[in-house]
């Protein structure tokens, strides 16, 4: 959308519907809000009476962080890694599991307890986002595959019984605009409805940071490129539309059923094909469009909930950046599916007992011009899960205790495919995982938790049957794979009473067998194998603290810090290797001051330590300055191994609001706000220091 057009729509938002702007008397924070009931629990469950390792975002930290989606939320707010590419593309990684960015992750994305139907938080829209569950530790006893670092549970707005609604418009560096509106309210007295319309858009290339806060070597130096600091990152530019609605239907005094409906748009998102456009400058188009339903039927000591919901996203991928431009590559996730859970209440016990139905279909397609096609990059192919599950919970004074199974029956389908030399073929898994969690509040300020339990990942399609060419590389599937596994513990203690400063430390073990690990073994060619074991542990540390009530209820001073540490990341490959594209160190820091009166500052701070990836580069010569003596040979390596160590780095960002009225807010967010030149991926700079401001309006 032209800059020229922003007054009109804003006119037609505010007559409509808008976003909605809450006054927050609770500052940013990520710790547990403990009577909080955890949707991804499935037995509505509050926060405090769950041994598993759960962290929260609240909507103040939604609503204030500086972002372009969720992913921008996650990273910034709490400790996973990331790979996230310019043109809308962010995934992530919990405990040491790494991102995957062209296959399905090891952390499951939902939505409302359902599947999201991506694994890419940058289709997700931030602005209908009520709160955000991360879940760390594996969780497939409740959803199967796919949760075996853990579960981010993104819980939408409810819609309000009250009309309101509002609108926000923002505009900043690199052209950056943005317009967004949210309205709420009842029909009628059994019915509530809420739709909200956002809009996000860079008409102008960004500049890559031009300085590192910390010191990094002169290798790292190179890795960035000496010459990407302060420079243009060309083909850049973005323009994503979304659209939410959601309706909350009464049936009766003890059934009710809801609706949440998204829907994104998106077309001439530009990639750069990374930072020397080696893959060459190309744009795509991301359409996304995903319903999630709920049925839920109450009886004093009963809650019965059916949950259908079926989603699709289509990405389109062009030849190249101009006009005449053609689709060379088409892919098409879809996933549907109903989740049946019943929770029965006797006394001090829940128990609940249910079955899940999911289907996970791909279809793909590529040409090598505008009507003819080639091999597409890997074979269609249809999983389709039955699982059977129970957990019980106990609670008795200060203890609490949940356990459980669950039975997965997985049918594995892959399509034949002429083009690929690929025969159609099918399997079946079966896989049981077990839990088991204990938490016990010693003291009001001293508690101690523990928790157990398996995941499971059946692999890619990628990585079983692909085969495609990415530069001068080969990448050919292994039909021979077996699925992932891991075994996981973690033990957590908590101190604190929630008034003045609240610690969190908690140390995580994981046991993984068949880890799915690259085989360079052939020259020009990468395909893939099973390790015959790994292992993970590491510590997990967080504290907040609100310092003004040592002295003061009149306004709020949080300071807030949390760090994890990878201990040890290794697979077994004939020698011990660390592990690829996890970082060994990630922490965020910072501090958020309320005066209750209007104003809100907040300053946050993101540290992201070494990890190691390989020097894809290296086939193209794009860096002729890294020489063989550059690369890592530490951790199992060796240099024809071609392993880059990536240096780390530390991002700040800031933000002040200030409420007028009671309805209007005005402010300013810095995001990068020393301009640090980074990667999240290889070869990938990412913005530099970018200033927005923000006006929003409610009513």
């Amino acid at each position: 959308m032209k800059l020229k057009f922003l007054p009109g729509v804003l006119f037609m938002l505010l007559s409509f519907s808008a976003s909605a702007l809450e006054r927050q008397t609770d500052t940013t924070k990520n710790y547990e809000i403990q009577e909080a009931v955890i949707v991804s629990s499935r037995m509505h469950l509050p926060l405090k009476s769950i041994p598993q390792k759960v962290e929260l975002l609240d909507k103040s930290v939604i609503s204030t962080t500086p972002q372009d989606n969720l992913g921008d939320i996650l990273k910034r707010r709490t400790n996973l890694d990331v790979i996230q590419y310019p043109g809308a593309m962010t995934t992530i990684g919990l405990r040491g599991f790494p991102a995957t960015a062209h296959s399905r992750n090891y952390t499951l994305i939902l939505i409302d307890g359902l599947p999201a139907g991506t694994n890419n938080l940058a289709t997700i829209p931030s602005d209908f986002i009520e709160r955000v569950e991360i879940v760390k530790g594996p969780y497939s006893v409740l959803y199967g595959s796919d949760a075996m670092g853990g579960v981010i549970n993104i819980i939408s707005k409810k819609a309000s019984g009250l009309n309101s609604g509002g609108a926000s418009v923002g505009a900043g560096n690199f052209g950056q605009t943005f317009i967004n509106g949210y309205a709420s309210g009842s029909v009628t007295d059994k019915l509530l409805t809420s739709i909200s319309y956002s809009r996000t858009e860079q008409t102008a290339d960004y500049i890559i940071g031009s300085r590192n806060a910390l010191g990094i070597s002169e290798t790292e130096k190179l890795i960035l490129d000496k010459k990407s600091y302060g420079d243009v990152m060309e083909n850049t530019k973005f323009r994503i539309n979304q659209f939410n609605g959601k309706i909350e239907y009464k049936v009766g005094e003890k059934v009710t059923a809801n609706l949440y409906s998204t829907l994104m748009l998106s077309n001439d998102i530009e990639t750069p094909g990374n930072y020397w456009h080696s893959y060459g400058k190309s744009k795509k188009e991301i359409t996304r469009f995903a319903n999630y339903g709920e049925i839920t039927y109450i009886e004093k000591n009963n809650i019965l909930t059916l949950s259908p919901y079926i989603t699709t996203q289509s990405e389109a991928n062009y030849s190249d950046n101009s006009e005449s431009a053609f689709i060379n590559s088409r892919e098409r996730i879809s996933q549907s599916g109903i989740k049946v859970g019943n929770t029965h209440i006797w006394g001090n016990f829940r128990w609940l007992a249910g079955i899940d139905y999911d289907i996970y279909d791909v279809s793909s397609e590529r040409f090598s011009s505008k009507l003819t096609p080639m091999n597409p990059y890997r074979p269609d192919h249809t999983r389709a899960s039955f699982s059977a599950f129970t957990q019980v919970a106990y609670s008795r004074n200060r203890l609490y205790l949940n356990a459980g199974g669950r039975f997965n029956l997985i049918h594995y389908q892959m399509k034949a495919n002429e083009m690929m030399g690929c025969e159609g073929m099918s399997s079946n898994y079966t896989n049981f995982n077990p839990s088991l969690g204990v938490k016990y509040i010693v003291r009001p300020w001293f508690s101690l938790q523990g928790s157990a339990g398996s995941g499971f990942y059946v692999p890619d399609a990628y990585k079983s049957a692909g085969v495609y060419m990415i530069g001068k590389k080969q990448y050919v599937g292994n039909p021979n794979l077996k699925p992932e596994g891991t075994t996981s513990f973690d033990f957590g203690v908590k101190l604190g009473s929630g008034k003045y400063i609240n610690v969190d430390i908690t140390y995580f073990q994981n046991y993984y067998r068949n880890k799915i690990v690259n085989d360079n073994s052939q020259k020009d060619i990468v395909t893939y194998k099973n390790a015959s074991d790994g292992e993970m542990s590491g510590l997990e540390f967080l504290t907040t603290s609100n310092i003004a009530r040592l002295w003061t209820s009149k306004y709020k001073l949080e300071l807030y810090g949390a760090l994890t540490w990878l201990i040890n990341n290794t697979f077994n490959d004939g020698v011990t290797k660390k592990s690829l594209y996890a970082r060994d160190v990630t922490g965020n820091f910072g501090l958020g001051f309320d005066n209750y009166k209007g104003f809100i500052f907040g300053i946050n701070c993101r540290y992201a330590g070494h990890r190691l990836e390989n020097d894809w580069m290296a086939w193209e010569n794009l860096r002729p300055e890294i020489k063989s003596s550059d690369y890592y040979i530490k951790g199992g390596y060796t240099e024809s191994d071609q392993i880059l160590k990536h240096p780390s780095y530390l991002v700040i960002d800031s933000h002040i609001y200030y409420d007028l009225s009671g309805r209007f807010r005005v402010g300013i967010t810095a995001s990068n706000l020393f301009d640090e030149n980074y990667t999240e991926k290889d070869g990938y700079n990412m913005p530099g220091r970018s200033v927005m401001g923000h006006f929003s309006f409610r009513f």
